[in-house]
C-alpha cells in the first residue's frame, strides 16, 4: 500500500523526474487529457472528485513520510489543476488547446496570483491540494476568454 500511495502522490512516478517536477506531472496530465479525457461531463466530474480525494490522501501520506510540508515530488495536485482547466472543454486530439491549456495552468500555478497563495496554508494535503484545483479554475476562465477571442 505504501508504494501505491506514493505511485500517486508522484503522478505514476513523473514527479520524480529531474528537475521541474511540478511541469513533469502537468505534462502527464495534458498528454492523459489529450488522449483519454471524457467528453461527458459527468465523467469529468467523476474524474476529478476522485483525483481531488485520491490527492489529498496521497500527498499527505508522502508529506508526512518524507517530512516536508509539500515536497516537490509530489505532482498528484498538479494532475488535478490540468484536469480541472479542462472542465466543460474537450482536448482530446486537440494539440493547441490542450497545449494553450497547459501552459496557462503552469504559468498560474508557478505565479500563485492572489488567493491563491492562501490555500497552501490548510493542513496537510488539504494545503498541496486545493491551491492547485484553484489555479485550475483560474486557468480553465482564462482558457475560455482566450479562446473566446481567437
Amino acid at each position: 500500500m505504501n508504494w501505491f500511495m506514493e505511485f500517486l502522490a508522484t503522478g505514476f512516478y513523473s514527479g520524480k523526474l529531474p528537475k521541474m517536477p511540478g511541469t513533469w506531472g502537468s505534462i502527464f496530465a495534458a498528454v492523459l487529457a489529450y488522449f483519454l479525457w471524457p467528453s461527458n461531463p459527468d465523467f469529468q466530474v467523476l474524474v476529478i472528485l476522485i483525483t481531488f480525494f485520491l490527492s489529498v490522501v496521497s500527498s499527505d501520506y508522502l508529506a508526512r513520510k518524507l517530512g516536508d510540508k509539500d515536497p516537490d515530488q509530489v505532482v498528484i495536485d498538479e494532475v488535478l489543476g490540468v484536469e480541472i482547466t479542462f472542465f466543460l472543454l474537450n482536448p482530446q486530439g486537440d494539440l493547441e488547446l490542450t497545449l494553450a491549456g497547459l501552459i496557462l495552468f503552469r504559468i498560474i500555478d508557478i505565479m500563485k496570483p492572489f488567493p491563491i497563495r492562501l490555500f497552501e496554508r490548510l493542513p496537510g494535503g488539504w494545503g498541496i491540494t486545493v491551491d492547485d484545483a484553484v489555479a485550475g479554475v483560474l486557468a480553465n476562465i482564462l482558457l475560455r476568454v482566450i479562446g473566446g477571442f481567437l
